[in-house]
Parts: C-alpha cells; structure tokens; sequence
C-alpha cells in the first residue's frame, strides 16, 4: 500500500469519528471522546484531522465510546470515502449512531447497485 493511500484511510477513519461524534444526541466534545477512550483531547483532534495513525486498542476504545463496532470506523473496500450526511428528518428517527451508520450504508448500496 502506498504512502498517499494509507494517509487517505486515516482521513476517511478520523473523518468518520468526527461524523459520529457529532452526530450524536446531545453532541459528544472531543474532550469527552477523549476521556472516554482514554487518549487527550490533542490526539482525537489529530485522528479526526488524519494527521495522527490511530493504534488498533484506541479504535476499539472509541467505538466504544460512540457505541459503534470497531469495524463501523473503517472504510469498506466498495466504497473507501466518507459516507454523506443523512436527511435531518430520517436521522432524528434512528435511536443511535450505530442505527444512522447502518442505514447510511444502506442507502450507499442502494445507489451504488442503481449505477
């Protein structure tokens, strides 16, 4: 794997915590993210930015933390890119972030199989 494609993943994996994390209801600090998995406030900044390689026990910590699988932060091989933010109106009927990942893939799927 080369350089540019391992710094995207990170990218991808801090941009989805960012997502998740502020996603949820009430939004969740950093500094709360922090504490809960046990890293500074500093470092989820830089995972979330991409800038810092995120070790395989802190993934799981923050999954977590935002009540996710571990395997949710991590970009599929189909799609390896963000996932789009989901319409407010369907978002605020889902019970939990794990809920809202699930169906956001579900509906990336959807457009990817119409293609």
């Amino acid at each position: 794997m080369g350089a540019t494609k391992a710094s995207s993943i990170y990218k991808i994996v801090g941009e989805g915590i960012s997502r998740l994390r502020q996603n949820r209801t009430p939004k969740m600090t950093q500094e709360r993210l922090a504490q809960a998995s046990g890293v500074s406030r500093a470092s989820i900044a830089n995972i979330e930015q991409g800038r810092h390689r995120i070790q395989l026990h802190v993934l799981y910590d923050i999954a977590v933390a935002l009540e996710v699988e571990p395997h949710d932060l991590l970009p599929h091989l189909r799609t390896a890119r963000p996932q789009k933010r989901l319409p407010e109106d369907i978002s605020r009927k889902l019970n939990s972030p794990k809920e809202a990942l699930a169906v956001s893939r579900l509906l990336e799927g959807a457009k990817e199989e119409a293609r």
